[in-house]
């Protein structure tokens, strides 16, 4: 489960961290077999992938990274 750290940052407790202005773009689908949403945030050359189990998980991060592009 990701987590936020102010309005700026989305992080995996022990895992990773990620500063969304640096996120340039987002990709996502969902995977009608288990219906959960797969999410890329592509940083530069890398990307960090996601899963999430429920659509409001992906419709806030996907707020919280264009109010840090503004």
């Amino acid at each position: 489960m990701i987590e936020y750290q102010g309005t700026n940052f989305v992080y995996e407790d022990g895992k990773w961290m990620v500063d969304l202005r640096d996120v340039d773009f987002i990709t996502m689908k969902q995977n009608w077999d288990d219906n959960n949403f797969h999410v890329k945030m592509h940083i530069g050359g890398k990307e960090v992938r996601l899963v999430f189990n429920e659509e409001e998980e992906v419709t806030k991060l996907l707020e919280t990274w264009k109010e840090n592009k503004r």
